[in-house]
């Protein structure tokens, strides 16, 4: 063993926490555990089609090099230093995996308006209306890069609007991500995820999967898998995470383009 089993449950717990805190997906979306490691796919569970499917589990892993002096020292902090850097990759890299994806495939088209405040209302009121119309009643989650996120925090008489905007279109938790379209689609602006439950800002972790439009089914959570010697006096691990998305109903999803 190159590391104690008290190394481990310490550096996996702090590969959780930076993990569940800088992966807007893990945030957004509910999670359930496959409880098996080696799964390579999991039911589709597509309730827009009465054809069963699955869908394929996907890995990704930061890898890092470390000494044998940093391993074996009294103090973890050089330690947990790297391999937290290495799990705000690694959320970065599912992030941009899994984020595109929810906005490409909304069965739900909004145009987004936001040449006055009142036309940015009247856009989100009818990206409300359509996840409301497919079940999800619950306030919603509106994943936007940073022009959208600017567009609805603009000042009228010094006073921002975001809340009265997001209030009245039903919306509970607002996140910000560049991943929400690529650079070549500037007109991007917004992708609204429908729920069932109430799921408060950022908890989505700890909620029920099974009502909601989108899930993720997790194979191996984040945690810290140790490959092995790399040359003298190195040892080299990697921060990982296996997982398939799952987008159940695509209707309880909507894009909102300029």
């Amino acid at each position: 063993m190159y590391l104690t089993a008290q190394q481990l449950a310490v550096a996996n717990q702090a590969i959780k926490e930076t993990f569940e805190t800088s992966c807007i997906s893990w945030q957004v979306l509910p999670q359930w555990d496959t409880g098996d490691p080696a799964k390579t796919a999991v039911p589709a569970d597509d309730v827009t089609t009465a054809i069963p499917s699955t869908v394929a589990v996907v890995g990704d892993s930061e890898p890092l090099t470390v000494t044998l002096a940093t391993v074996t020292s009294g103090s973890p902090d050089f330690l947990l230093a790297r391999i937290i850097d290495k799990a705000v990759d690694l959320a970065a890299k599912v992030d941009k995996a899994v984020i595109p994806k929810l906005r490409t495939t909304a069965a739900n088209s909004v145009a987004w308006d936001n040449s006055t405040v009142d036309k940015l209302l009247l856009s989100l009121i009818d990206a409300r209306t359509a996840v409301e119309t497919a079940g999800y009643r619950a306030p919603s989650c509106l994943v936007t890069n940073t022009d959208g996120l600017k567009e609805v925090s603009v000042l009228v008489s010094g006073y921002s609007v975001q809340q009265t905007l997001l209030d009245t279109a039903n919306i509970g938790s607002l996140q910000r991500a560049e991943q929400v379209a690529p650079t070549t689609t500037p007109n991007a602006r917004a992708v609204l995820v429908g729920r069932r439950q109430r799921i408060p800002h950022g908890g989505a972790s700890d909620e029920s999967p099974g009502e909601e439009p989108v899930d993720l089914a997790v194979s191996v959570p984040p945690s810290l898998e140790v490959l092995g010697e790399d040359g003298a006096n190195t040892i080299k691990l990697a921060v990982r995470v296996r997982y398939a998305l799952r987008i159940k109903d695509k209707y309880g999803l909507v894009k909102l383009d300029k």
